[in-house]
């Protein structure tokens, strides 16, 4: 599979979208209210107002994205506005495992680090483990247990500076 990430464009709007929907699918019976909760996923192109919104396409075909928020733009209050966050990344089920996630998340890693933010920031569950291992794996620590979100539970993880060469040669190792 030939990948490539590249900033969002308005005409990938409904792939991002549907990726973003086929993405969370498998956590359905996870979350309180489920229809509001997916309505919501299902609208991660909008998240392009407010961040930098990167997508993987291969062979042609959107199959991730992810959104990196830079310091001083709309955030969750959880995070500091200093930092770097990076929210929602996603993956098509048919692209996962190889190497797509690694690729959006160095994105995110890059821009924090070329505009010098102090951390970049996340906050997951133990739901998406793929994800976890991942962001572990890479340097990522949890720093503070935060309020469920539709009864499920989710932390707060941060990679501070220093971290984040290290963390981009392991993505691409």
């Amino acid at each position: 599979m030939n990948c490539v990430v590249r900033p969002f464009a308005a005409a990938d709007k409904e792939w991002v979208n549907a990726r973003a929907r086929a993405a969370s699918a498998q956590y359905e019976g996870a979350y309180a209210d489920w229809p509001s909760f997916i309505e919501g996923i299902g609208r991660m192109a909008d998240l392009a107002e407010d961040g930098d919104l990167f997508v993987a396409e291969c062979d042609g075909i959107v199959v991730g994205a992810v959104v990196h928020i830079g310091p001083g733009r709309p955030r969750s209050a959880v995070f500091p506005e200093d930092w770097s966050v990076i929210r929602m990344l996603v993956v098509a089920p048919e692209a996962r495992g190889q190497g797509v996630g690694r690729q959006l998340v160095a994105a995110c890693l890059a821009c924090a680090q070329a505009i010098g933010a102090p951390a970049i920031g996340l906050h997951t569950t133990p739901l998406m483990a793929s994800a976890l291992r991942m962001y572990s794996a890479i340097g990522f620590q949890r720093d503070r247990d935060l309020d469920p979100i539709r009864g499920v539970p989710y932390g707060r993880y941060v990679l501070r500076a220093e971290g984040i060469a290290a963390a981009l040669a392991l993505l691409d190792a």
